[in-house]
């Protein structure tokens, strides 16, 4: 098969098709059916062993000479958690000490972020979101954005994929533009079916890209895929693009199905799942140049620390994942809500099955 576009045609007719099936399922006799990991004030109690110092691994966005810890600090985080300042400053403190320096910010945390990294807002690499909004251009928003941060550039911006076709499409030309005369130091795409890079990167000069990548949704760089599929994490560094992962604990979605089926796999057990997913990602060989995760409380914060401080993977912690693998392939599409189903395109015996 010949290649006529940046990721195979294989790769295209997988992405292509679309989950279907009903949103619940019975597995022996449970009913699996969607579940929000939703935030409640329980989980503020520290439960996790705060880790003694240590060092923080680093990565280089692509080639744009940008440094980042191998961790980011995610804000995507549910609403119950929003008005916790007091609370959500000192996890942010907390994994700043311990050495993360990158910072991803959603829309709803552009207000109130700025007063939390206030002692060193100009030590973090932020990263955020760009192009239009309701009520602004992609030139405004930007604007906005750095006003409230009180900063002369953003380090990372990061714009949906979009099309030709869309209204969006012109704020490619306006972010580079922006990243031209200083106010952006790198230029991204979030993807979330792979053939939405082929009309973005044949265009324009986009420095990262993230997608993502766990124990079970990481098609991008096993391989496991008929035909003339290409790891896409090879294809991004053989054209200097950065490769940043997201979704390290496979969605609050479906983490929460996988915390109570770990815990009846093996009850007994002492394994963190949050540590074996992070120490999964680390030692899988992607190498990805940051690994961008959603921490709600301090115990996220002290989990992933622990990960990247003592980066060996146990077999314990092997064989928990590969029981959660399996459970995950016979639940995904039962556990996972329509807005999320794109999910199940990144799991390689998922997509195998729905094209072979």
């Amino acid at each position: 098969m010949k290649r006529r576009s940046f990721f195979s045609q294989a790769a295209i007719g997988g992405a292509a098709l679309v989950a279907g099936g009903c949103a619940r399922q019975v597995i022996g006799q449970r009913i699996i059916k969607p579940k929000l990991h939703e935030f409640n004030p329980g989980m503020l109690k520290v439960t996790v062993q705060k880790p003694p110092a240590g060092s923080m691994p680093m990565g280089e966005i692509g080639k744009t000479g940008i440094k980042v810890s191998k961790f980011t600090f995610g804000s995507h985080i549910p609403p119950g958690l929003i008005p916790l300042e007091k609370e959500r400053r000192e996890m942010i403190h907390a994994a700043f000490e311990y050495g993360v320096d990158t910072i991803d910010v959603y829309a709803d945390q552009y207000e109130v972020m700025p007063g939390h990294i206030e002692p060193f807002k100009n030590k973090v690499v932020l990263s955020t979101m760009g192009g239009r909004t309701e009520k602004r251009s992609a030139e405004q928003e930007l604007e906005h954005i750095l006003k409230l941060f009180r900063r002369d550039h953003i380090d990372l911006v990061r714009m949906h994929s979009h099309t030709p076709a869309t209204p969006q499409w012109p704020d490619w030309e306006v972010l580079f533009r922006l990243k031209e005369k200083g106010y952006i130091r790198a230029v991204g795409v979030p993807i979330h079916f792979i053939p939405e890079l082929d009309s973005v990167l044949k265009t324009f000069p986009i420095d990262f890209v993230v997608f993502p990548y766990n124990f079970y949704h990481n098609i991008v760089y096993t391989g496991k895929f008929p035909g003339d599929y290409y790891p896409v994490a090879k294809k991004l560094r053989d054209k200097g693009v950065g490769v940043i992962t997201m979704k390290p604990f496979a969605s609050e979605w479906f983490i929460s199905h996988l915390i109570s089926a770990a815990k009846e796999m093996d009850p007994k057990s002492r394994v963190s799942l949050p540590q074996a997913m992070l120490r999964y990602i680390i030692n899988s060989g992607l190498n990805p140049d940051t690994t961008m995760a959603g921490m709600w409380t301090l115990n996220d914060v002290y989990d992933g620390m622990t990960a990247f401080f003592k980066p060996k993977i146990s077999g314990e912690e092997k064989q928990l994942l590969d029981k959660l693998r399996t459970y995950a392939n016979l639940t995904e599409s039962a556990c996972l809500p329509d807005h999320y189903r794109f999910l199940d395109h990144w799991a390689p015996e998922n997509t195998i099955s729905r094209i072979v």
